[in-house]
């Protein structure tokens, strides 16, 4: 399996082929669109191993960056160009409650949370499992005050008290975790879950309200 997280400040890759494990936290400050292919190339000419030995992808689809989340589906789409390969789409909140679990074993469930800008969220609930209830939603900053149950975010962003850190590691673990539900996917049938408007998208709405 190769596992790719672009969703996030900081891309994560992870593969295991044939028993050959080796990850990668990429450098926040460096563009993803630049480092991830290089950064794959690296890792499976360390481990022996090469994008023809794999047999499955996952990747993050969402929520969060929206250029993030185009970089990692197109990549992945590349790799199964002509190929008949499954694919595993992963959520970005369901990432972080894996790792939240992992490290707290929560005794019960509890909320994750990713800013979204404008005074916006990606949020979900989730069991002291970390498995998902209900779907990521778009929430305001006042309705995220309204919960009463933990709420978890990252720790870059320092929205809340409780915050975690996902690492290629954990994808990787996480990633298997969710392929024994075997939801998998055609590499052309990927889709991204966004959510909200870009800020492009918001920024041209406004433009033309105003030259009506």
């Amino acid at each position: 399996m190769i596992a790719i997280c672009s969703a996030m400040k900081e891309a994560l890759i992870g593969v295991d082929i044939d028993g050959k494990k080796g990850q990668c936290n990429l450098d926040p400050s460096c563009k993803h669109s630049e480092n991830i292919l290089p950064k794959l190339d690296s890792l499976l000419e360390g481990l022996g191993t090469t994008l023809a030995d794999n047999d499955v992808y996952a990747v993050v689809v969402g929520p969060g960056s929206f250029t993030g989340i185009r970089i990692g589906i197109s990549l992945v789409k590349g790799f199964c160009a002509g190929k008949d390969l499954p694919v595993l789409p992963l959520s970005s909140l369901g990432l972080m409650a894996y790792s939240y679990c992992k490290h707290n074993k929560p005794k019960e469930g509890f909320c994750v949370v990713m800013n979204a800008l404008s005074g916006l969220y990606f949020f979900a609930r989730f069991d002291k499992e970390g498995n998902m209830i209900g779907k990521e939603e778009l929430i305001k900053a006042e309705d995220l005050g309204k919960e009463r149950c933990e709420v978890v975010s990252l720790a870059d962003e320092k929205l809340t008290d409780v915050s975690v850190f996902p690492t290629a590691e954990e994808l990787l673990e996480y990633a298997e975790k969710e392929r024994k539900k075997k939801k998998f996917v055609q590499a052309n049938q990927l889709q991204p879950i966004y959510l909200r408007k870009s800020q492009a998208e918001v920024s041209l709405e406004q433009k033309k309200v105003k030259i009506s």
